[in-house]
C-alpha cells in the first residue's frame, strides 16, 4: 500500500448533526463515519473511527482497507504514525465493540459504502459465511457489519501470513537446496559403526542352538548349556548361556549378552545418532541423521530406519540451523529454522528427538572441509586429539560438538594456532569458559599466550601444557626452567594459585630455598605464606634468613600470630579512637542547630557520642544498626537516636538520615508509633532547612577519616 499517498488524503471531519451524536446515542464509544475512494488505481475504503469523550468526538485513527489488504493512521498525533492492527483490537481498550453497541456507523448511506466495497471484496476473492445481498445493505445493524469488517481483515491477515510463511520456506528451502545425497557406503557404516555394541546372542534351550547377530553364526549348546562351534567342536564357552547374562562368542571373540527366544523382546529397540560433514563451496554442511535398528520382529534379520532430523549450513560469517520438524504449529512436516529447543527443556526428550551422542561418519574430518570457510579451523586435530572420544567408534559424547567448535573457531581464530602446537588442554579451556580471558589472537602463538620464546619452550617440553602453566609463566616473568618445574610440583590443583605466593617472595629467597624449607619441616604452603604475609605486615626485615626461615617455625608461625592479631587490634582500636574523636567534633558543632535542640512528646534527639553506641544500640534494639559504622566514616548516612525524656539513657528508636528521613526503626525493626512518627516529621522538616550545612559538615569529617586510615 502507498502510504505516502493514503497520508495525502485530507483528514476527516464531522457535520454538526453528526457532532450531535454522542448525546443521542448512549454508551457510544466511536463513531464510524466511511468513505470510497480511487487511491492510484487501488478501490480504497476509508473508515474514520472519532472516540467520544468528555470534550465530545475526537478523530481516533482511519483504517484504509483495499482488496489487498489494509493500513491503520493514527489520528491523534501529528506525524503520519501508521499501525498494522485489526479494528477489533485498536478499539478493544476503550469499547465493548461492536455487538455491544459502542461503535457505531454514523448514517445508512456510510452503511451502504462499507457493504458495497466488501461485497466488492467478496465478489473478487470470496468471504467464508453468511454474506447478504445488497437489497438488505441499508437496513443492516452495525453488529453484523462489524462481523462483516473483522472477517475481512481475518481474510487479508490469514494471507499476510501466508506470504510471511511462504518467504520463510522460499529461504530455508534455499539453503536445503545446498544438501545432496549421503555417500554410498552410509548404510554399512550404520550397521557397522553405529550399531557396533548393539548385539546379543539369542539361544534356545529347546532347540540347542545360540546365533550371535554380530557375526551371524550359529553354534550349539551341549547338556550343560555352553556354546560350542561346528568348526571347533572341542571348543566350550566357559560360562552356560542364561537370559541377561554375558558369554563371550565363539566366532567374533566378543562378550556379548544371551536372549532367551522364549522371552519377550519388547525393549530390544536401539536409538543411535550420526554425524556427517559436507563441504559445499566456501561453506560447511553438518547433518544429524536418528537411527534406529529393531530386533523385535525378526531378530536374524533386524530391522534399521535412517530419518534425517537436523541440519546446519556454516559460513565464515555466520551459521544457519534447522531442523525436521511440523511448520509453525500446521500439520506440514518438513524442515525449519531451528529454535534451540533441541538443546534444552525440563524434561529430557526422546532419544529419537535429540541426541544424546553421535558417531561421527567422517574418519579424516579436516580433509574433508578443505577449501571451504573451516579449511584451517583445525578440526581434524580437535576431534582426533583434543576432544575426548569414547571407545574404538568416533563417539561424540557432546553431539553438537562440531556446530559447537565451528562457533568457537568462528569467534577465536587463534585455536588453530593452539591445536596445531599440541596445546589442547589450553584450547579447550578457553572454548569452556574456564579462565583463559588473557588469550588474544596474535600473529604467532607467543602473541596469542603472552609468554616470552623462553617460556614458550618451556611449555613446548610440557607437551600439553595446562591453562594454569601459561597463567604461572604469565605471572613470573623471568624464570628458570628449574624453578617453573618447582612452582608445577607445588601446585595443590587447578585452581590454586599457590605459585604466586612463591613468586612473590622471590624478592627475599629462592623459589627453591622456600620449598625445601617447607618439605624438610613438613610443614603446610598455606601456614607458610600466612606467616610470611604476617612477617610483611609487621614490617619485619624478610632478607634475613632467620626471619623468613626460623629454626622452629611453629613457635615462631605462634608468636608471630599472636604479634599480628595483637597489631590489628592495637589498629582497630587507633582507628576506632579517631571515629570517636571526629564523631564528638560533628556533635559540638551540630549541636546548637534548631533540628539538634527538638524535644515533642517527651521525646529528644541526638547524635552517637562513641562508636561503640551503636554496636550497643543495635544489640539492645536487635536491628543491624552495628553495621553502619563504615557509612557513616565515608560521610555517606548519618545515625540518630531517638530517646524518652524519662529514660534518656535507654534504646528506644534509631533514625537514618541521608538528606532525608530513609528509616526509623525500633525493638526488633518495628515500625513507628504515632508519637514517634509526629516527632520524626517534625524534626525532618526542621532539618531540610539546615541539611546542606549538616551534610556538608558530615562529609568533611568522614574525608578527615578517610585521610587518617579506613574505618571498615
Amino acid at each position: 500500500m502507498d502510504k505516502r499517498a493514503l497520508s495525502a488524503i485530507p483528514r476527516p471531519s464531522l457535520t454538526d448533526k453528526e457532532k450531535g451524536m454522542q448525546m443521542q446515542v448512549p454508551g457510544m464509544c466511536y463513531l464510524v463515519t466511511a468513505s470510497r475512494e480511487d487511491v492510484k488505481g487501488d478501490d480504497t475504503l476509508i473508515l474514520n473511527f472519532f472516540r467520544a469523550g468528555g470534550e465530545g468526538l475526537k478523530p481516533a485513527f482511519r483504517t484504509f482497507c483495499q482488496m489487498g489488504g489494509y493500513i491503520t493512521q493514527d489520528l491523534e498525533t501529528g506525524k503520519a504514525k501508521w499501525k498494522t492492527g485489526a479494528v477489533s483490537y485498536l478499539t478493544k481498550k476503550y469499547c465493548w465493540g461492536w455487538e455491544a453497541g459502542s461503535i457505531v456507523v454514523a448514517s445508512a448511506q456510510e452503511r451502504g459504502i462499507i457493504f458495497g466495497f466488501l461485497y466488492t471484496f467478496r465478489e473478487k476473492h470470496g468471504m467464508e459465511g453468511h454474506f447478504p445481498d445488497m437489497a438488505q445493505a441499508t437496513g443492516m445493524a452495525d453488529a453484523e457489519l462489524g462481523r462483516l469488517i473483522d472477517g475481512y481483515q481475518e481474510r487479508v491477515k490469514k494471507w499476510r501470513l501466508q506470504e510471511k510463511h511462504r518467504r520463510e520456506k522460499a529461504m530455508i528451502d534455499l539453503q536445503m537446496g545446498k544438501f545432496g545425497g549421503i555417500p554410498e557406503d552410509y548404510g554399512q557404516f550404520v550397521r557397522e559403526k553405529v550399531f557396533s555394541e548393539e548385539h546379543y546372542i539369542f539361544y534356545s534351550s529347546v532347540k540347542k542352538l545360540a546365533y550371535c547377530t554380530s557375526c551371524k553364526q550359529e553354534f550349539g549348546l551341549d547338556s550343560g548349556k555352553r556354546l560350542w562351534h561346528r568348526n571347533a567342536p572341542g571348543w566350550k564357552s566357559m560360562e552356560p548361556v542364561r537370559h541377561n547374562h554375558s558369554v563371550v562368542c565363539p566366532c567374533c571373540w566378543k562378550c556379548l549378552t544371551c536372549k532367551s527366544e522364549g522371552m519377550g523382546r519388547g525393549k530390544l529397540f536401539a536409538v543411535q545418532w550420526s554425524v556427517l560433514a559436507q563441504a559445499h563451496g566456501r561453506e560447511v554442511l553438518v547433518r544429524y541423521f536418528c537411527h534406529t535398528k529393531d530386533f523385535r520382529r525378526d531378530y536374524r534379520e533386524p530391522g534399521f530406519t535412517t530419518v534425517e532430523k537436523f541440519r546446519t549450513v556454516h559460513s565464515a560469517e555466520k551459521a544457519g540451523y534447522y531442523e525436521m520438524a511440523r511448520f509453525k504449529g500446521t500439520d506440514e512436516l518438513r524442515w525449519c529454522i531451528d529454535t534451540g529447543g533441541r538443546h534444552s527443556g525440563w524434561f529430557p526428550p526422546a532419544k529419537t528427538d535429540v541426541p544424546r551422542s553421535a558417531v561421527l561418519y567422517n574418519s579424516d574430518i579436516g580433509g574433508d572441509v578443505a577449501g571451504t570457510c573451516m579449511e584451517y579451523s583445525a578440526v581434524g586435530i580437535y576431534i582426533g586429539r583434543a576432544f575426548p572420544c569414547r571407545g574404538r567408534r568416533t563417539l561424540l559424547g557432546k553431539p553438537w560438538v562440531l556446530d559447537w567448535y565451528f562457533n568457537q573457531y568462528r569467534r577465536k581464530p587463534y585455536l588453530e594456532q593452539l591445536l596445531k602446537v599440541g596445546f589442547h588442554k589450553v584450547a579447550q579451556a578457553d572454548m569452556e569458559g574456564s579462565g583463559c580471558p588473557w588469550l588474544t589472537g596474535g600473529r604467532t602463538v607467543m602473541e596469542t599466550l603472552g609468554v616470552t620464546k623462553a617460556q614458550y619452550n618451556m611449555l613446548r617440553e610440557l607437551g600439553d601444557p595446562e591453562e594454569q602453566d601459561v597463567m604461572m609463566l604469565r605471572y613470573a616473568g623471568e624464570i628458570s626452567r628449574q624453578e617453573f618445574g618447582i612452582l608445577r610440583q607445588a601446585q595443590e590443583g587447578m585452581n590454586s594459585r599457590v605459585y604466586e605466593e612463591y613468586l612473590d617472595l622471590r624478592p627475599y629467597a629462592s623459589i627453591r630455598k622456600i620449598k625445601n624449607y617447607i618439605d624438610r619441616n613438613g610443614i603446610s604452603q598455606h601456614d607458610y605464606f600466612d606467616y610470611a604475609r604476617w612477617l610483611r605486615e609487621l614490617g619485619y626485615d624478610m632478607r634475613g634468613c632467620s626471619c623468613l626461615f626460623p629454626r622452629d617455625f611453629r613457635k615462631a608461625h605462634d608468636e608471630k600470630s599472636k604479634e599480628y592479631v595483637e597489631a590489628q587490634d592495637k589498629k582497630a582500636m587507633e582507628e576506632m579512637e579517631r571515629f570517636n574523636r571526629l564523631l564528638e567534633g560533628l556533635r559540638r558543632e551540630t549541636m546548637d542547630i534548631e533540628p539538634m535542640k527538638l524535644r515533642a512528646r517527651g521525646l529528644f534527639i541526638r547524635l552517637p557520642k562513641r562508636l561503640e553506641e551503636l554496636r550497643d544500640e543495635g544489640e539492645s534494639l536487635h536491628h543491624c544498626v552495628g553495621t553502619y559504622r563504615g557509612r557513616m566514616a565515608k560521610g555517606e548516612t548519618m545515625v540518630f537516636f531517638i530517646r524518652r525524656e524519662a529514660e534518656p539513657d535507654k534504646p528506644y528508636y534509631t533514625l537514618e538520615w541521608k538528606g532525608k528521613v530513609v528509616q526509623c526503626r525500633g525493638m526488633r525493626n518495628c515500625g513507628m508509633t504515632p508519637d514517634v512518627k509526629e516527632f520524626v516529621e517534625a524534626f525532618q522538616e526542621k532539618m531540610e532547612q539546615y541539611e546542606e550545612t549538616f551534610q556538608r559538615k558530615m562529609e568533611g569529617h568522614g574525608k578527615k577519616l578517610q585521610g587518617q586510615g579506613k574505618v571498615g
